[in-house]
């Protein structure tokens, strides 16, 4: 009787709601049948999802192996394919099967900014837009240049931040150390990976900066594991850095230390190749359960070779220092810098004014995740009184004499170490005392 009062009602319901009511029913099949599909299928064995029909216009194929064999799955909310409408950067997270390694799977773009390089490439053929970009790469002008001459500088200079000043020590470098090679155990580079070189640079340099300059020889940078298509497979290093913008000030003091170290270890004093950030904010860093910080956006990365400025003195000044210029920008995170400065320069203090100005200092505001003042705010007295921290940072952002930077750089890092384990105003005159 109730199943024929329901039927009836639903039979008197005007066309319009019936109508509503049919494509509710069968929207809410397509998406929990998507969800379900979703959570049970791997994506990341499909040859669809990772694009290798792009390949050689694509990052590598050494990953593939391990994807296609079922080793590596999504985790979390990266399982659900219909939050690639929002993701729109293309970061996922996943587990190795092999060691329970957590790791990150990016594509490292927007997949308009893939159809662009795509357009491109086409375009350089001479080939209508949507023509297969892995059959026409090596005729393009510049692929057809690079199969008769072998990879240049001028093939790669400035069409990404990693080549603003490119050199030929810098690409035999980025060949040394290249795993993406076509035929991994061999010492040669066939005409595809110069190729693939070229593409990835168009698509992202990062993939190059972590191959080029790895992890495992002390760079700050998360492991590189390989690629796959379009898509690159990297450490987990941690948490975004805004999530600790509100830990006890020595935690911070201690992760603002270890930013002082890599702008350190990023200008390489003593070695050729010296490495700038261009894009500095507090996204573009990554704390781990230990405590250690990592960079892990190297798109926007200038690498200057040092010995090719010696030995070319492209300008008068170029064995001067450099001073980087501040800008308050209206109270928003900016970095100010000129790529030519800094590739005609063997020496800059840009790193120490990047990472003061759009991190440390009371000037790194990023208004869109609402954190203010930077990562040392609410700075205690005994920072400023006994360590003089707040007029170090202070000088560090705007060097107000040539030099200053490179001289106070020193004083603030050890003022950071020293205050990582200070609790109060009488740790901190004491620790004060033993360091001097």
């Amino acid at each position: 009787m109730v199943v024929s009062d329901t039927a009836n009602k639903i039979k008197r319901l005007p066309l319009k709601i019936k109508c509503f009511m049919v494509f509710m029913m069968f929207a809410s099949v397509y998406v929990y049948g998507s969800l379900i599909l979703s959570l049970t299928t791997n994506h990341l064995n499909t040859d669809t999802f990772l694009e290798t029909d792009k390949c050689p216009a694509c990052f590598g194929h050494s990953i593939c192996v391990a994807l296609k064999n079922d080793r590596i799955h999504f985790t979390g909310w990266s399982k659900i394919r219909l939050l690639d409408i929002v993701n729109i950067k293309n970061v996922h997270t996943a587990q190795h099967l092999d060691n329970q390694e957590q790791i990150i799977i990016k594509k490292l773009g927007h997949n308009k900014e893939f159809e662009n390089i795509d357009e491109k490439i086409c375009k350089d053929a001479n080939r209508p837009k949507g023509c297969d970009v892995a059959r026409v790469l090596h005729i393009t002008n510049t692929g057809d240049e690079i199969r008769r001459q072998g990879l240049l500088p001028k093939h790669l200079e400035k069409i990404n931040h990693m080549f603003s000043c490119p050199t030929y020590s810098l690409i035999d470098r980025v060949l040394k150390y290249y795993k993406e090679k076509l035929t991994p155990t061999s010492n040669m580079l066939y005409t595809r990976d110069k190729l693939q070189i070229y593409a990835t640079s168009l698509i992202n340099a990062e993939p190059l900066m972590l191959q080029t300059f790895p992890a495992e020889e002390g760079w700050p940078f998360p492991k590189y594991h390989g690629a796959c298509g379009r898509y690159i497979a990297v450490s987990h290093e941690g948490e975004p850095l805004h999530n600790f913008f509100s830990e006890t000030f020595q935690k911070r003091a201690d992760i603002a230390y270890q930013i002082m170290k890599i702008a350190e270890k990023l200008n390489n004093e003593g070695n050729q190749f010296v490495l700038y950030w261009t894009d500095l904010s507090l996204e573009n860093l990554v704390v781990d359960s230990s405590g250690k910080v990592t960079v892990i956006d190297l798109e926007d990365i200038i690498v200057v070779d040092r010995e090719a400025i010696a030995r070319t003195k492209p300008r008068k000044d170029w064995d001067e220092l450099h001073q980087s210029s501040f800008d308050d920008c209206n109270g928003r995170n900016c970095l100010t810098f000129s790529p030519d400065d800094l590739c005609t320069h063997a020496n800059s203090d840009h790193n120490y004014f990047a990472a003061c100005r759009n991190i440390l200092s009371e000037y790194a505001n990023e208004p869109s995740l609402g954190l203010m003042g930077g990562l040392l705010h609410d700075m205690p007295n005994y920072a400023k009184d006994d360590w003089d921290l707040q007029h170090l940072l202070h000088e560090c952002v705007h060097g107000s004499t040539p030099g200053s930077r490179i001289k106070i750089k020193t004083q603030l890092t050890d003022a950071l170490f020293n205050l990582r384990n200070v609790k109060d105003k009488n740790d901190a005159a004491k620790g004060k005392r033993l360091h001097e």
